[in-house]
């Protein structure tokens, strides 16, 4: 897989009044206190309000330079502006909101193809939050109700931006039940690697397909690669369907995967805890 810029993915809803971890690794992975960060809001219907919090939380962790792109619609997705910005940018962050806003105002424009550089051959860093990370992939969901998501056709999907190939990614995953959306994608395209993404959590990528989870929650990979019998083809709209071995591994903090070779990494040893002499019970006679 051809060596890329770095990529976080983020389940949305991450801190930003605490510790902040994910907002700092983007930071870190930004360039630090010397990174030029450019905050797009297309996703959102209310971009100033969504931007107000982050200017917030970027401040306070010491992120020198972040500004908002408020980029609205497709003509303003061509302005000589935005292209310079993102061109000087060290990182680019996608706020949540709406991603088929972001792939309908953004797709086949001069700000996606400056994006694409950015990432591609400038290899700088992109990132996207709910919406803002669903829309990065090559496939995305942009609706289906968690209840019916395991009946055929309850699940819509269409192209993504594409910064990573073969992958669909689904936010506020465990809190929002969305396993069986998951399932289906993948059962009807085993192509496809399925990651779901937990609230205050991301999955990095460093080079290419490789990545590995940050924050505080669990990321969720679905792959159909090994698929064996499915009938997904042969029901009718709304029916349920079967499908036989759909892999899935979970991964926490530290954890990693593969999209390449589709295999599991896991998370580094854990130091042992160093107790105290007041920790440590005293041998009874």
């Amino acid at each position: 897989m051809e060596k890329t810029g770095r990529l976080l993915l983020i389940g949305g809803n991450e801190d930003k009044t605490g510790g902040m971890e994910i907002l700092r690794a983007v930071s870190a992975e930004g360039g630090g206190a010397a990174g030029r960060i450019e905050v797009i809001t297309t996703a959102s219907s209310e971009p100033e309000k969504v931007w107000g919090a982050y200017e917030r939380a970027f401040r306070e962790i010491g992120v020198g330079y972040a500004a908002p792109m408020h980029i609205r619609t497709r003509a303003e997705a061509e302005a000589p502006e935005f292209l310079e910005r993102i061109a000087e940018s060290t990182a680019v962050f996608f706020t949540g909101g709406d991603q088929l806003r972001i792939t309908s105002i953004l797709g086949a424009t001069p700000v996606l193809e400056a994006l694409r550089h950015h990432y591609f051959v400038e290899k700088r860093l992109v990132a996207g939050t709910s919406a803002g990370a669903a829309a990065l992939t090559s496939t995305i969901i942009y609706d289906g109700e968690s209840p019916e998501a395991l009946r055929k056709g309850a699940v819509m999907m269409t192209g993504g931006l594409a910064l990573v190939s073969n992958t669909v990614v689904d936010t506020h995953f465990m809190t929002r039940g969305r396993m069986g959306r998951l399932i289906q994608v993948v059962a009807s395209n085993p192509s496809l690697v399925g990651i779901g993404l937990g609230e205050d959590t991301g999955a990095l990528f460093t080079s290419g397909g490789r990545f590995r989870v940050i924050g505080n929650g669990l990321v969720i990979v679905a792959d159909g690669s090994s698929i064996g019998f499915t009938n997904v083809f042969d029901v009718e709209h709304m029916e349920t369907f079967s499908v036989e071995d759909v892999r899935v591994h979970v991964l926490s903090s530290g954890a990693g995967y593969d999209l390449e070779t589709r295999t599991f990494h896991p998370p580094p040893p854990r130091e042992p805890a160093v107790r105290t002499s007041d920790e440590i019970p005293s041998e009874t006679q």
